[in-house]
């Protein structure tokens, strides 16, 4: 754990008085589309099959048309116009369509278009969305069989920056705060405890208003001290590895964020070596660079260059 207690995350951290008050409100008034509800429910099952997840895209117009739209993209290059789900699922594939489909249901009801000049939303749900799918990945490479933990890690992926994604979406002006301090010379991390604004109490609080499984409350609240879950250590630990990956990877914030992770501890936890997690990385990175016009295109209607991967990665893996 960290040795600076204020840093480390709690259920008890602080929340600045106004926001904790309207984190009630949220949990009434703003929650998960019950498509996107279904679908969580869906994944987390062992035996999810695409008819099952053909069932729930079409109960919902608008991300049955985002689906269809998808899969008619460049990306693809199909010769014939695809009109339905199922065969949607079968261009896309299943394990992306997953993914997009919930980050078409998360973005949707939160829109980052509106943010603090500046600052640019669409980094968080890029972020995100490649969280979500090198922890899916790290998840298969642990457990190769276990799906259930496959589609956990996907979900958790997602959710893991919920604290940030309310800041900025639902409390602009307390982010303007946040970024001001940022841009004073304070560290991020450090900024948001001076104004009780951390990201992980905040994403928890209300992931705990939504009734989210407690698996998802405890990845929002420790993705950044593994060590502090107590009844959750592997999630946890594989959305904070992909969580690092991905800032390392040239998919961050666009945050200054410290980048530290507890390599040694969270390895052993997954009972992964040094040499797996590098061929690991090689791997996913590679097939991130094949899916991100996917999600250019979930965030924004359009395709754009592949993400270069980052020089972070050499730190962290020699």
């Amino acid at each position: 754990m960290d040795n600076d207690n204020k840093l480390v995350a709690s259920p008890d951290l602080p929340i600045d008085i106004q926001v904790n008050h309207r984190l009630v409100d949220l949990g009434r008034l703003v929650s998960l589309p019950p498509t996107t509800f279904r679908l969580l429910s869906l994944l987390m099952s062992d035996n999810t099959s695409a008819k099952e997840l053909q069932a729930v895209i079409e109960q919902d117009p608008g991300l049955a048309a985002k689906v269809i739209s998808l899969s008619n993209s460049p990306v693809y290059a199909v010769r014939d116009p695809v009109s339905t789900i199922d065969r949607a699922i079968i261009i896309v594939g299943f394990k992306e369509l997953e993914i997009l489909a919930l980050g078409i249901g998360l973005t949707e009801n939160f829109d980052l278009k509106k943010v603090p000049g500046g600052f640019d939303g669409r980094k968080i749900w890029l972020h995100c969305l490649a969280v979500s799918w090198i922890a899916r990945e790290l998840a298969l490479t642990v457990k190769p069989r276990e799906a259930r933990q496959a589609s956990e890690a996907m979900i958790g992926g997602l959710l893991h920056e919920l604290g940030t994604i309310i800041l900025v979406s639902k409390f602009p002006v307390h982010f303007q705060q946040l970024l001001d301090l940022v841009s004073s010379g304070r560290d991020y991390r450090e900024a948001e405890t001076t104004l009780s604004l951390r990201h992980e109490a905040i994403g928890y609080q209300l992931s705990r208003n939504w009734g989210l499984p407690e698996v998802f409350q405890q990845i929002i609240l420790y993705h950044h001290f593994p060590k502090a879950s107590k009844s959750y250590e592997r999630p946890v630990s594989i959305i904070s590895l992909a969580d690092n990956l991905a800032h390392r990877s040239g998919y961050g914030l666009g945050l200054e964020e410290r980048l530290e992770i507890d390599l040694p501890y969270v390895l052993k936890c997954l009972n992964l070596t040094v040499d797996q997690l590098q061929t690991f990385v090689k791997n996913v990175i590679a097939s991130m660079a094949r899916i991100q016009p996917l999600w250019d295109m979930v965030l924004n209607g359009e395709s754009k260059k592949p993400v270069p991967k980052g020089s972070g990665l050499s730190s962290l893996l020699s």
